[in-house]
């Protein structure tokens, strides 16, 4: 039911107890439509009963109060979302005509003797969750005035009785309007702190969310049965795969539970562990993830779970292995010089007197020969020196731009003249990078020679020779691709692993430093270096280059020879 049109200057208020207006206002409006049909339904049962007394032409005014009550609701009730703004108006004329319409149904049930005497206070009741104390007050008012009007003029207005009747019906609407009035502030605090908690939690939440969110750091939470149940972004991003919510702990890290027990974590026994495990992503590439497991717990202290932080370390790793490497090199280094400044001096001793030797006429031709012999180990053996100082003296850093295409280019039309490489060796050439590099030329050609020329060497005993050479960019890295493929024998897992290693080699006259030196080069130029081989097909080199935003090379160009 609702408030008098006395007071359409008042504004429903919010309950917060009751959700929100919309919803508070919603639920009056249905309740009313419910007490109208009900009143129906009881009027309709005692006309029934006593019909030989009471004249329809009686209840006619009862029953188009009634009606036009129930027609105003509904339509109020369906057209509620288009009275936006009009909500106080049309509830306090509402209320109003509902203190009405139950004095005329009281004044039909038998005035002071009506069962529905209650309906008065239940629609002030209503009134006050609208218009708290001053609606309620008011209708109040509004009822008494009603009341009072009715027992006044009513058939059964008596003496003493009439006036303890309307004392007593009034006291009680005014002492229910203000309870009621008060019962509504109070829900309406209370509802108000209620939702400025709830505004608090959902705020602590989303920040939590938020902080979970951007993490740089992998967060996974897991069932006690191991089952990953939470993820965060940083999750997928470092694993490179989204699908990892309901997936096993063992099927995303295969060896972790070689690694550690989780029943101890879960128990407590052990607050939290910390390790390294090898992961392979979609590509079966390896990354080293470090991660920390501990157990998570409810509000009890009992665990319920657990919790995985963890991060790529792969990065870390090859900054710490480059880091190592390179102290070792300095260390190597300086010994080096020093040895080959010692070896050097002895050996140009020797190299001299050896010519001096062989330029007299007391030696014959035999001795001549051998004399030859030596001399040509001892430039093989300067030539060795003259590598390993250049593989372990540090890098000048250069940073001039380099033309990749071109420089590909130069090199593949060297070995293609050479004369001391395989003949009959097809080139496929497909130059599409159009950004330019930042490095040292010479250092950069050494190295790509280098490669080139290795696989030349594998497709010595081949069928098929061919070769294929491509540049591309990589838009989404900003990168430039190099890749040489040789049809050749190919590496075993064995020989490829250790390709770059100083003084490993497969060849009967090779020094193992080649390759090694290459690599150095190319890392010191920020290059990766990816190598694929099998044995009988041949061996592919993958080379990406750092590049600066915006430099551009030449056009496309592809060749074959």
């Amino acid at each position: 039911m609702a408030t008098l049109n006395l007071v359409t200057d008042i504004e429903p208020v919010e309950s917060m107890g009751l959700g929100t207006e919309k919803r508070r206002l919603l639920v009056i409006e249905a309740s009313r439509v419910l007490f109208l049909i009900a009143i129906l339904v009881v009027a309709l049962a005692f006309q029934a009963s006593q019909g030989p007394f009471i004249s329809l032409d009686v209840w006619l005014p009862f029953y188009v109060l009634l009606m036009t009550s129930f027609v105003l609701n509904s339509i109020y009730l369906f057209l509620f979302d288009e009275m936006e703004g009009w909500h106080g108006w049309i509830n306090s004329t509402l209320f109003a005509y509902d203190a009405l319409f139950v004095t005329f149904l009281i004044y039909y049930t038998g005035t002071s003797q009506s069962i529905f005497l209650f309906l008065y206070l239940v629609n002030i009741i209503l009134c006050g969750l609208v218009f708290q104390k001053r609606g309620s007050l008011l209708l109040a008012l509004w009822t008494s005035i009603l009341f009072s009007f009715l027992m006044i003029v009513g058939p059964s207005a008596q003496g003493q009785n009439l006036y303890f009747a309307v004392g007593l019906n009034n006291i009680a609407f005014f002492a229910v309007a203000y309870l009621g009035g008060l019962l509504s502030e109070q829900l309406n605090f209370m509802g108000s702190e209620l939702v400025e908690r709830q505004k608090d939690i959902e705020a602590l939440r989303d920040l939590n969310q938020m902080i979970v969110d951007n993490m740089a750091t992998g967060l996974l939470t897991m069932g006690l049965d191991g089952v990953i149940t939470q993820v965060n972004q940083a999750a997928n991003t470092i694993l490179e795969d989204s699908r990892l919510l309901g997936r096993p702990l063992g099927e995303l890290f295969p060896g972790i539970y070689e690694s550690v027990d989780l029943a101890p974590i879960a128990r407590g026994d052990i607050p939290s562990t910390r390790l390294e495990l090898l992961y392979r992503n979609f590509r079966n590439e390896k990354a080293i993830i470090e991660l920390t497991l501990g157990p998570l717990r409810d509000s009890s202290k009992e665990a319920v779970g657990y919790v995985m932080t963890f991060q790529d370390m792969t990065q870390v790793k090859k900054l710490e292995y480059a880091m190592r490497q390179q102290e070792k090199l300095a260390a190597v280094g300086q010994l080096a010089a020093g040895i080959a400044h010692e070896i050097r001096n002895p050996l140009a001793s020797i190299s001299g007197s050896i010519q001096l030797l062989s330029s007299s006429d007391a030696y014959g031709a035999e001795d001549k020969k051998l004399m030859n012999i030596v001399l040509r180990e001892i430039d093989r053996l300067n030539h060795l020196i003259s590598e390993f100082l250049d593989y372990v003296r540090p890098q000048t850093r250069i940073e001039d731009p380099i033309n990749l295409n071109n420089l590909v280019q130069d090199i593949m039309e060297f070995v293609k003249n050479s004369t001391t490489l395989p003949q009959g060796v097809e080139q496929d050439i497909s130059l599409k990078a159009a950004r330019l590099i930042v490095g040292n030329k010479d250092k950069l050609k050494q190295a790509l020679l280098n490669i080139v020329m290795n696989a030349y060497q594998a497709m010595d005993k081949s069928e098929s020779k061919l070769i294929r050479v491509s540049t591309v960019d990589l838009d989404l890295a900003s990168k430039v691709q190099l890749r040489i493929e040789d049809s050749g024998c190919g590496m075993d897992v064995a020989n490829k692993d250790r390709i770059f290693e100083p003084f490993h080699t497969t060849k009967t006259n090779g020094t193992g430093l080649g390759l090694a030196i290459s690599h150095k080069i190319l890392e010191s130029h920020g290059a990766s270096v990816v190598v694929e081989s099998e044995i009988g097909k041949g061996t592919t080199f993958v080379i990406e280059f750092p590049s600066p935003d915006g430099e551009k090379t030449l056009p496309p160009k592809r060749h074959i020879a």
